[in-house]
């Protein structure tokens, strides 16, 4: 039977920590990596062989409680991985994603600024993100006030409130922020959301 690896990230995780509530169990190298040298030490701070992921394999994987992410070697050497280096391959079962909700402008733009919602939410679910996109939801009339109380029904069934760009000019982006905030939530902007998580193939 595999061990389990027991990573900080099981325990406890920071505010934005990029993978919601899941931890990455094991993780699939799109490049090969080794560890780097230090400088002047070279690699004689490593015992052993030199860690290398090659691409293609797949190794048990540490996660910290930031979500850093580390490939662990077959001899128990981990070995740092950076974002768009790995993609998650699998997810420790004790961990259900929670939705990410995703608030941004739609008044007064073109298409309600549904495209910019749609890809957005492509992205994040490429990464392997849970998303409760707004511009998908099926609102029974077009009056803003009725639209604006589905989507808080919607967003209170998600952990986390990711923004897209130009959100603080929007009435209801704003007030679904200050509830998300009132209520201990995370709020975080989707492209820096993105450029954590390129970590994990959620990228981590």
């Amino acid at each position: 039977m595999e061990h389990e690896i027991d990573c900080p990230a099981l325990h406890a995780r920071a505010e934005g920590y990029p993978f919601g509530e899941r931890i990455p169990h094991t993780v699939r190298m799109v490049k090969t990596v080794t560890a780097d040298p230090m400088p002047v030490l070279g690699y004689s701070y490593i015992k052993g062989a030199v860690p290398t992921a090659v691409i293609s394999q797949t190794f048990p994987a540490w996660t910290n409680q930031l979500g850093a992410v580390s490939a662990v070697m077959p001899d128990g050497q981990r070995l740092g991985l950076k974002p768009g280096e790995f993609e998650v391959a699998s997810w420790h079962d004790a961990t259900p994603q929670k939705p990410l909700y995703l608030s941004g402008p739609m008044t007064g733009l073109p298409d309600l600024n549904f495209p910019a919602f749609h890809a957005m939410a492509a992205r994040l679910r490429a990464v392997g993100h849970a998303v409760v996109n707004p511009a998908e939801l099926d609102h029974p009339t077009k009056n803003w006030g009725e639209c604006l109380r589905r989507d808080i029904v919607a967003l209170m069934a998600c952990h986390c409130v990711v923004t897209l760009p130009g959100w603080e000019h929007s009435k209801g982006a704003r007030l679904e922020v200050l509830i998300a905030d009132r209520l201990g939530m995370t709020v975080v902007s989707a492209l820096d959301l993105l450029s954590m998580a390129t970590v994990g193939g959620t990228t981590a």
